[in-house]
């Protein structure tokens, strides 16, 4: 976004990207050789409990923050794309990461500028075609996908196609696409910065491809507590879907949860409020930022299932050193972190 979204997960073979069919197995990851283990599947919590990184990486000269996080783990390693700003805290660009095995490796992986501007990136390896896509926005579009079949290659991407050729009333505009499949379908979820999130849907056979105009309103909130960086997963194990999106606190940016039992049915929130967040200063156990902000899960594959493991939960997310309070939204120093799930 001009705030957006992002992660990490677990790299399964291709052959075998989906979700996992034995309820006891579980697989580890955190950017470690995989290993298979026999182990009851976890349920969410009702309340979270984190413990966080510090800041993992100094955008290179000529960039002020990075953000917008989007992550898988590619052939064991962790794979990052994210959004820049220079240094005029005026320019959007975007970015990735050369893979790195451990997020303290993170500082120093390479940074790699794209050569065109995929801001709010978010990457899945759609299975059934075998194809790695990257939604994104403000493009030729109110948002725009690329295929690849080597995403660590931040410049061998396609030409931009339109992903979405919606409008929102009111003259707001749509923000951070995700994706996330079913099985049968795919599904476009968004935010508008309004208090809204929106949803549209394709059969996998039309997929990648242009959403189109449609779209429905799946939820409806007051500014501050809707207002962007959406995320969907499908939960192992459970039959169940978790999604967070980003609301404005009074002490910084938080992620409220929700929860559903199928992609095109109705949220009931989770942990839904500042004092009991899914994740923001009330339980993330950072010191470094007060800025909960613009994340993604930890999946426990890339595929376009988007499935994360609670047993093993963590999340990229964008923080900041407070005493920037006050700059330019455009201009604060963002940095990545990690939040790790206690149990």
């Amino acid at each position: 976004m001009v705030r957006l979204s992002a992660l990490v997960c677990t790299l399964l073979p291709l052959a075998v990207y989906g979700r996992p069919t034995h309820k006891k197995v579980h697989h580890h990851h955190r950017g470690h050789h995989n290993s298979t283990t026999t182990a009851t599947t976890c349920a969410l919590p009702s309340t979270y409990q984190w413990s966080s990184t510090g800041p993992l990486a100094t955008p290179q000269s000529g960039w002020v923050s990075l953000k917008d996080f989007t992550s898988v783990i590619y052939n064991g390693k962790h794979l990052v794309y994210a959004s820049t700003v220079d240094s005029s805290g005026q320019r959007y660009g975007s970015m990735n990461f050369g893979t790195f095995s451990d997020w303290s490796n993170m500082a120093q992986a390479s940074q790699n500028a794209m050569s065109f501007t995929a801001v709010a990136p978010s990457l899945i390896y759609f299975a059934p075609k075998n194809v790695w896509v990257t939604s994104y926005e403000w493009c030729n579009a109110p948002f725009c996908y690329m295929t690849s079949n080597d995403p660590t290659n931040a410049n061998g991407w396609s030409s931009p196609q339109p992903l979405f050729s919606g409008s929102l009333p009111n003259g707001d505009g749509p923000i951070d696409p995700t994706l996330i499949g079913d099985g049968k379908n795919m599904y476009l979820f968004f935010a508008g910065d309004n208090g809204s999130i929106y949803r549209a849907s394709m059969p996998y056979s039309d997929f990648p491809g242009n959403f189109g105009t449609a779209y429905e309103v799946v939820m409806s909130d007051t500014r501050s507590n809707l207002f962007e960086a959406v995320e969907v997963y499908s939960v192992q194990g459970q039959n169940q879907y978790l999604m967070i999106v980003e609301a404005m606190g009074q002490n910084g940016r938080f992620f409220r949860s929700f929860t559903a039992t199928s992609l095109d049915g109705q949220w009931t929130p989770q942990a839904a409020t500042e004092s009991a967040p899914f994740a923001g200063k009330a339980n993330s156990g950072a010191t470094w930022t007060d800025d909960i902000s613009s994340g993604d899960l930890v999946r426990a594959n890339p595929d376009q299932t988007k499935t994360i493991d609670p047993c093993n939960l963590q999340l990229l997310y964008q923080g900041r050193d407070p005493a920037s309070n006050g700059q330019p939204y455009n201009a604060l120093p963002y940095r990545p972190g990690v939040l790790t799930l206690k149990h």
